[in-house]
Formats: C-alpha cells, sequence, structure tokens
C-alpha cells in the first residue's frame, strides 16, 4: 500500500509540473537556508568548546568602582596569574599571552605581522591546540624556538614542513633568531584566540627588561596582556572570585586596593563579550542576542515554507476532489486517504530535502561571504548535523501535510463526485490567516531591513566632529637598514618628519601629519569645587603631531593649537576636548588648568570640539591630546586635494620606498577605516536583506501557486465576463482583490509590530535615526507591488484568453 501511495505522488507531480516545481523550489528555498543558518549559529554557539578542559578555563579580569561607577578590564597585573595559581591549590594552571604586531624578517624579505603572540610554554597545555609537527611546549620553553600554524608556515616558507627554518623577529627594537620548533594546525574559525605564531613569552620580558613575578606591577594594567587560569574540577567560581581577592589584598596596597576587584570570566563566555577585538589578539566578539534572532529568522523562513506547502496543498484539493470521492466509493477509509496525503508530503519533503541540501552545499561558499565567515566543516560533512536537519524537515513535513490531509479526506462523497469543494475564494480562514502571516512576516522583515540600512549610513555618515575625507592613513613601519643615501630613519616620529619635509613641495598634499596608533587609557580623579565630590573619569590619552586638528578639519573652540616652534616646552602642553572638561567639573574655565600625569606637571591650551575617534556605537569619551614622546608616532595622516587621489598616493609611496625601501608601503583611505568599524552591524544587514528576499521569494511562491489554483478554479466564470463585455482590467482587478486585501490587511498588522521592533533595536545606539513614515509607506508599497505583480501574472493570462476555451473548460 505505501508503494502505491508513492506512486500516486509521483504521477501527480509529473501531471501537475507547475504545483510541483512551486511545492518543491518553495520548501527546498527553505531547508537550504534554514540548514545554512543552523550551521552559522552551531558555529556561534560551540565558539572555544573544543577545548579539553574548557569548563575549567577562566580569563581574570579586573574591576575598578569608584562612586557606584564600575568599569570592567580584560586584564590583570602581570603578576596576578602566577601568584595566584601557587597560592591557591583551586588553580592547577595558568597561562599569560601578550598579542603584538611584529616585523618579521625572513632573508632579505621583511613583513609586518599581526596575529602573533608571546606565550607561555604552557599555553599549548591548557589550550588545545593541535601539534603537526614537533613539540610546542619545548619550543616556547626553549627561549630560541617558535611556533607556527600551518598557514603561517605556507605564508613563510612555502610549506607546512617548516621544521628548523629560521627567521628573526623585532622585539622592542631589537632583532632576534629563531628557528621553527613546531607546526600547530590552523586555528579554528570557532575560536576566540587567533594567531599565526607563537613567540617565547620569556623573549618579550627580557627584551623589555621585565620580570615575569614583580610586586611592582600589582597596580598596573596593561590591555595588552591576558591571563587565564584553569580550575580544579566543580570549583565554584564566586567562591574563587574571594579567595583571590583576599590574596590580592595581601599583596596591594593603598586606596587603590580596595577599589579595585579581580574578576573571572568563563571560556566559553568570551565569544559574547562586546569587548572583545582584534586588538587583543582575538576574534571579534559577537551578541548573544544576533544568534537567537538569526535562529528565529531560520525558523520563520522554514514556516514561510511550510505554510505554502500547506496552501497549496488546501488550494490542490478541488482537482483531487472527484478522486476522492471515487477512494471513497470503493471502500477508502478516512485513515488511509490520511495516510495517503501524509506519504504524498513525506515524499515531496525528502524531494526538497535532498535538493535543499545541495542549494545549501552550492550557496556556503557566497553565504561564508555575507556572514564573513568560514565555517570549519561544510554542510555535508557532519552527518549528525545532516541527520538532525533532516528529522527536523520531517516533522515540518507532517505538521504542514497534516491539515490538508484531515481536511481532504473530510469531503462529503457526493460533493467529492461532483468535483466541489472548497477552495480559496471559499471560506477558508484557515488558508487567509496563513497567506496574511507570510506577508505580514515579510512586510516585517523589509521595514527592518531599511531601518538597519538607515541608521548604518547615518553612523557612517554622521558628523563625527572632523572630516575623514580625502585622508590617507598610512602604519609608520620603519626598518634599520640605511636607504640609499645611508640614512637611518630611527623612529616613526623620524620618519613621519623625513616624509613631511619630502612631501612639502608636493602640489596636491595639503598637511602631513602623525598620531599615535591607538589609544592609552587611564583614569583621572575628578573633583566637584562645589561639593567635594570626587569620581574617576576613564581618559583616553592620545599623541597628536602639528597640523593634526588643522589636517581633520577640527575646531578649537577656545586656545590655540600646538606649536613646536615654542621649543620642547610645548610637550608639556595638552589640549582636552569638552566632554573630559564636563567630567572633570571646570565649567568655563579650561584654558591654563594643571594637573600631574605620569609625574609631570601638564598645562592645557586648548579646548578642542567633541569629536568622536571610536564607532558611533558608543558615546564620546573624554580625550587628552598631547606631544609627549612616551606615546610613539605610529600612524601617518596624510590630507590631500579633492581628485588628487592617484596623485597623492604615487608621491607619498615614492617618498616612502626613499627613506624606507625594506619595508613594503601600505595605505587606507581613512574614511574606510571608518566604515570597517560598522562591519558587524554591516554583516548583519546583508543577512537580514538576504533572508528578507528569501522570505518574500517563497512568500511569493506560494502565492503564485494560489493565484494558478484561483484563476483555473474560475475559468468559466472568466468567460462569460469577457461573453458579457467585461474589460480585461476590470476582469484582472477581480481576480487580484482577494488577494491585494490580504496583503493589505498584513501591511496594518506589521507596521505597529515593526515600530516596536525597530524602537527596541535603535535604542541601544547613542546617535540614532528616527523612525520616519516614508519607511513604512515604502515598505507597503513594495510587498504590495510584487503580490500584486505575482496574481497578475495569471489574472492578466487568463483575462486574454479566448473566452471559448474558457466556456469549453471541463
Amino acid at each position: 500500500m505505501i508503494k502505491n501511495y508513492f506512486k500516486t505522488a509521483l504521477r501527480n507531480l509529473i501531471k501537475y509540473k507547475g504545483y510541483s516545481f512551486i511545492n518543491i523550489t518553495g520548501l527546498a528555498l527553505g531547508i537550504a537556508c534554514c540548514l545554512l543558518i543552523i550551521l552559522y549559529v552551531k558555529d556561534e554557539l560551540t565558539f572555544d568548546r573544543f577545548h579539553k578542559d574548557g569548563e575549567n578555563i577562566y580569563r581574570m579580569q579586573t574591576s575598578i568602582t569608584m562612586n557606584d561607577n564600575k568599569q570592567v578590564f580584560n586584564a590583570v597585573g602581570l603578576p596576578a596569574g602566577p601568584t595566584m595559581a601557587e597560592a591557591l591549590p583551586e588553580i592547577v594552571e595558568h597561562v599569560r599571552y601578550r598579542s603584538s604586531a611584529l616585523e618579521v624578517r625572513i632573508g632579505d624579505k621583511t613583513l609586518n605581522e599581526g596575529g602573533n603572540y608571546f606565550a607561555e610554554p604552557q599555553f599549548l597545555s591548557v589550550f588545545n591546540f593541535p601539534v603537526t609537527q614537533g613539540d610546542g611546549v619545548a619550543a616556547l620553553n626553549s627561549g630560541t624556538e617558535l611556533v607556527l600554524t600551518e598557514e603561517g608556515a605556507i605564508k613563510y616558507f612555502g610549506t607546512e614542513d617548516a621544521i628548523g627554518e629560521s627567521m628573526e623577529v623585532k622585539i622592542n627594537g631589537q632583532w632576534k633568531a629563531f628557528t621553527v620548533g613546531a607546526i600547530l594546525r590552523d586555528i579554528p574559525s570557532n575560536s576566540t584566540l587567533n594567531f599565526n605564531m607563537l613567540v617565547p613569552f620569556q623573549a618579550y620580558l627580557t627584551a623589555n627588561n621585565r620580570q615575569s613575578n614583580s610586586s611592582n606591577d600589582w597596580g598596573r594594567i596593561e590591555l595588552g596582556f591576558q591571563t587565564f587560569i584553569v580550575t580544579a574540577n566543580n570549583i565554584i567560581p564566586d567562591s574563587l572570585v574571594s579567595k583571590i581577592n583576599k590574596e590580592r589584598l595581601t599583596r596591594m596596597e593603598g586606596p587603590m586596593a580596595q577599589m579595585i576587584q579581580f574578576d573571572l570570566q568563563a571560556l566559553d563566555e568570551m565569544h559574547w563579550d562586546a569587548t572583545i577585538s582584534n586588538g587583543n589578539g582575538m576574534r571579534e566578539g559577537s551578541n548573544k542576542v544576533y544568534s537567537i534572532l538569526l535562529s528565529g529568522i531560520a525558523f520563520v523562513i522554514l514556516m514561510l515554507a511550510c505554510i505554502n506547502f500547506t496552501n497549496l496543498s488546501v488550494a490542490r484539493a478541488l482537482p483531487r476532489a472527484k478522486e476522492i470521492g471515487v477512494r471513497k466509493v470503493v471502500g477508502a477509509a478516512r485513515k488511509q486517504l490520511v495516510s495517503q496525503f501524509l506519504s504524498e508530503a513525506l515524499f515531496v519533503s525528502m524531494i526538497a530535502f535532498v535538493l535543499g541540501l545541495i542549494v545549501a552545499q552550492l550557496a556556503l561558499p557566497v553565504f561564508e561571504t555575507v556572514t564573513e565567515k568560514e565555517f570549519s566543516v561544510a554542510i555535508i560533512d557532519d552527518p549528525v548535523y545532516v541527520l538532525i536537519a533532516f528529522v527536523v524537515v520531517l516533522l515540518a513535513a507532517f505538521i504542514a501535510g497534516i491539515y490538508p490531509a484531515l481536511m481532504i479526506s473530510r469531503f462529503n462523497t457526493v460533493s467529492a463526485l461532483k468535483g466541489s469543494a472548497a477552495g480559496v475564494g471559499g471560506k477558508n480562514w484557515l488558508q487567509k490567516v496563513l497567506v496574511v502571516l507570510q506577508f505580514t512576516i515579510a512586510t516585517f522583515m523589509i521595514i527592518a531591513v531599511i531601518t538597519m540600512n538607515r541608521q548604518i549610513s547615518h553612523l557612517i555618515n554622521a558628523d563625527k566632529g572632523y572630516d575623514d575625507k580625502n585622508i590617507l592613513s598610512v602604519p609608520l613601519i620603519y626598518s634599520e637598514q640605511p636607504n640609499e643615501e645611508g640614512q637611518i630613519p630611527g623612529d616613526g616620529e623620524r620618519m613621519m618628519n623625513l616624509l613631511k619635509s619630502e612631501l612639502a613641495q608636493s602640489t596636491s598634499i595639503e598637511y602631513v601629519t602623525g598620531k599615535s596608533r591607538g589609544l592609552s587609557m587611564t583614569m583621572m580623579l575628578s573633583m566637584n569645587e562645589e561639593t567635594g565630590e570626587r569620581q574617576q573619569v576613564r581618559t583616553f590619552m592620545e599623541r597628536a603631531e602639528p597640523d593634526f586638528f588643522k589636517a581633520l578639519g577640527m575646531e578649537i573652540i577656545e586656545g590655540r593649537d600646538f606649536n613646536l616652534k615654542n621649543g620642547e616646552t610645548e610637550r608639556d602642553y595638552i589640549i582636552v576636548n569638552q566632554q573630559f572638561a564636563k567630567k572633570m567639573n571646570w565649567g568655563d574655565s579650561v584654558l591654563g588648568r594643571r594637573f600631574g600625569f605620569d609625574g609631570t606637571q601638564q598645562e592645557v591650551i586648548g579646548l578642542v570640539k567633541d569629536y568622536n575617534f571610536q564607532s558611533l556605537e558608543s558615546e564620546i569619551d573624554p580625550i587628552v591630546v598631547n606631544l609627549r614622546k612616551d606615546q610613539a608616532v605610529g600612524e601617518l595622516l596624510v590630507k590631500f586635494k579633492e581628485g588628487t587621489l592617484a596623485q597623492s598616493v604615487d608621491a607619498l609611496e615614492a617618498a616612502w620606498n626613499k627613506f624606507n625601501p625594506v619595508v613594503p608601503f601600505e595605505y587606507r583611505l581613512m574614511e574606510e577605516v571608518n566604515a570597517d568599524q560598522y562591519g558587524n552591524q554591516v554583516r548583519w544587514r546583508s543577512i537580514l536583506i538576504t533572508a528578507s528576499l528569501i522570505a518574500i521569494s517563497i512568500s511569493c511562491l506560494g502565492l503564485f501557486g494560489l493565484a494558478y489554483m484561483a484563476t483555473q478554479r474560475r475559468t468559466k466564470e472568466i468567460g462569460v465576463r469577457k461573453v458579457l463585455g467585461a474589460p480585461v482590467p476590470k476582469i484582472v482587478f477581480i481576480l487580484s482583490k482577494g488577494f491585494s486585501l490580504l496583503v493589505f490587511i498584513s501591511f496594518i498588522i506589521a507596521c505597529p509590530l515593526a515600530y516596536y521592533g525597530a524602537e527596541e533595536w535603535l535604542s541601544t545606539f547613542p546617535y540614532r535615526i528616527g523612525l520616519e513614515w516614508d519607511m513604512f509607506v515604502i515598505s507597503g508599497v513594495v510587498t504590495m507591488f510584487i503580490a500584486i505583480l505575482t496574481v497578475s501574472f495569471h489574472a492578466i493570462k487568463t483575462a486574454v484568453s479566448n473566452p471559448v476555451k474558457a466556456l469549453r473548460y471541463e
């Protein structure tokens, strides 16, 4: 009997090719999309789960609380790890690393490389990064060997078999020779820790005259260092934190000791930390809400595909009414009819699943590009994942097929033999509700895409307080090798001055200046002069060379700019932004203020209008700009005239090659650098746009099939109307109005839901757009246009056909 059911299903699929194509394509598209999204979410949820003792690994953090204001830093003092591991039996191991960009020299080739760690030997025993060649722990313990990933080995030496190869690494200005002691398998894509090379930790300490466990470093929080501990099994983290802080207080003194608190962050929670970034040698953190949202989108798309399946199965009921009647007359029980139609649903689902699996596999490279992820496994490489997906599809097929099966099997025998049954145009409320639900989701997604697109455009194009157009950003990497004139560039400041002098004659370049590469952060003590209240102010420090404010078009609203013509005493002055003055409770009296910093007295000579030196996803922070040499010049900024990009780049490259021929010339437009700050939002916009297009496509496929069934059912009616003189537009309107009304109702339902969702999302941004009426109108027009276009295809085709053929129908 089951065999006959599948034979019948196959005959129906072949006989009604258009219906079959729509049904299978819609379901396959939904399955493919669902498979890809599940792969993405699975990758997100399994971040850092591959480490053997991952549930016992924690990162040490520092929090500073003052006046109920708590600041959390993903670092602790350098001695914290080894001290706690020695003092507390609950801690069985510790490991530290420092992320750093390094200059690497292989023969006569010099490269500037990011993604490198100075790591302690136990790094490779705490974390499970498989070694394919050599002994990683021994290499990091030797002091003269380093460890590469397979990707790094191929990059540097052209082969994974690089054991024993020699290379030099520049540490604190000095070249040190190493040999390759071990090769690691490439770091998995779902690892927060991300590196290509491990250099012995002791090499960094020695080169910088640092000690591994010095009492002088307890109050010094260096964000470049990361400290992890491994606890014994079944340890309660809160209890351990309490013991760690008791131990800390025996080694720290003064008021700051009471403000500081050490905390622990579980390894498997790090990926959901928004403060994670490439700056500390880790892959960008994510937001768990986005993964939940994406899971919801996968469910919605699969649900849309199932709604299509249900609607089209119900719509197919009328053409099969006589068949059902005959089966009932010859003795078919309702249970058998239900089994038959469920078998057909299963058969179609199996075909759609196989097709969806193929589509998902073919679309995987495009999906990786859209999501900016590289998955460690393909869709068909994980049999458990495929099996689970197949079970989900079978469940979806049952849910989608059970209602049509029950409804069709309930047809009255006499009515069925006459070929009559409820269709789309009747009182089939479930079918209409499902159509409304489909287009409500599609409209909601269109509004979400418009909102996200405008908000991201606002962030990218909003006034940052400076002009980032027509500015080249060049990392100041220099070589100690003499140039063709026998000069040695020296540090970044000297390199900048050489380039500035060389480019002075270029007609296309307006300003050449420099700044520190990145920002340093410190806590400043502010006191309210009226109340005497004190509070800590998180402050960012930045070194900037003369012409920095002019090149970026920043407005100094009070005081003056830096001017080195006044002599070296100019380096004792600072310029602050409005936010700093506000947080320090200075009021209108800013110029001439003096305060101590790192043992020196500095005087404020200027107040610059607030500018956002970070992403506009966060509020403007206090900033202090200085000329001090303890912050190296690491970035060259070149302002060029409009329309002279190629000319300016050529001039800059020629000057670079003259003074720094060994290090490759690299540059980026500052406008592009700023736009990249919103990469996470742009990526989610791409995902949402793709999901919306798929949702709309699935909805339209279903509507296309329903419209086809509806026009088929009303063929004679259309013929009669044409004979009586009804014009084509009138007939198209009559056929389309029912579906158009359903789409309009879906728009009315979607608008308040989308408004609420958009407001909730926008509330997370300090600088945001407002929700305008045109966003909703555009989504309504787009949805209605697509729906009417879909329905009108069949309506127009039927309306312009020969009425004689229509009257002869059946």
